[in-house]
């Protein structure tokens, strides 16, 4: 006798987008996601107001996002209505992902590995943060707060129940650490509180006229802009590095076979990109 169809598990999410309309953002997701046996149902944040807000699915709200913080703007703002839709739900893992996984990275290799962190992180009795480690490569070698070589990349990570209050209270450690400030990236008031290693490496990144370390489109000029990929780069390690301390962080490329199987995959999407624009 064949045996029965199992529906597929169910997944909570946090999504962002800007590049992307929301609808085929959802729509990529979720085909990549049911083919893990595995359903998401959550909200996504659209911060780009050109966008429809329509949702392709009845289990994904579609919400507008401030796009203060850029992704993690969003992603608080879609923690909080995943809340407020069903606040007597049970604490369970949320995936959170931006459009950027589709764009710039090889989607369906992470988006399932991460997925398959999920019956794991259900089970971890700690907080706890599943997603690709990077290393920390410049100036800064270690995360402040947890000590820990790398971080998890925040454009598509998995927090258990345990891990959510971490991420809650990011605004409040951003406040603290004066990152929040309306300064200039170069002022003394920003990042006063923030450890100076990781202050120093986010202004080589962003600021420091002929740093070896400014992004690929070299130095931001838009004062605002700064701020927000400042603030985004500030939050990623600061999560990282709070549920380092308190908790675990699991890795999708601890080990060799599967760093190997994430770079070829990841070097074959960039290929193909390069190949679809030159045409």
């Amino acid at each position: 006798m064949s045996q029965p169809l199992r529906s597929p598990s169910q997944v909570r999410i946090v999504a962002v987008c800007f590049h992307m309309p929301p609808a085929e953002f959802i729509a990529r997701l979720q085909v990549i996601a049911l083919r893990q046996s595995q359903h998401l149902h959550g909200v996504v944040v659209s911060n780009n107001p050109v966008h429809s807000l329509a949702s392709p699915c009845s289990d994904i709200q579609v919400i507008p996002g401030s796009n203060a913080h850029l992704d993690f703007s969003g992603y608080f703002e879609g923690l909080e209505r995943l809340g407020a839709v069903r606040p007597d739900a049970p604490m369970t893992n949320v995936l959170f992902v931006n459009d950027s996984l589709i764009i710039k990275h090889a989607a369906g290799c992470i988006l399932r590995r991460v997925l398959s962190l999920s019956p794991l992180l259900e089970q971890l009795a700690v907080p706890a943060i599943g997603g690709k480690l990077d290393a920390y490569r410049s100036i800064c070698l270690h995360n402040p707060w947890s000590g820990h070589t790398g971080y998890v990349s925040s454009y598509c990570f998995l927090l258990n129940a345990r891990g959510l209050p971490q991420m809650r209270a990011l605004p409040h450690d951003a406040v603290t650490d004066g990152v929040l400030t309306t300064s200039p990236l170069a002022s003394t008031e920003w990042g006063m509180g923030m450890p100076p290693a990781l202050r120093e490496t986010i202004r080589a990144h962003l600021l420091y006229a002929g740093s070896p370390y400014l992004w690929q489109s070299g130095k931001v000029d838009d004062a605002m802009l700064a701020l927000k990929k400042a603030c985004c780069v500030y939050f990623e390690s600061r999560l990282s590095g709070a549920i380092g301390c308190e908790g675990v962080v699991v890795p999708i490329n601890a080990g060799r076979r599967s760093q190997t199987d994430i770079f070829v995959r990841e070097t074959f999407a960039r290929a193909a990109r390069t190949l679809r624009g030159a045409r």
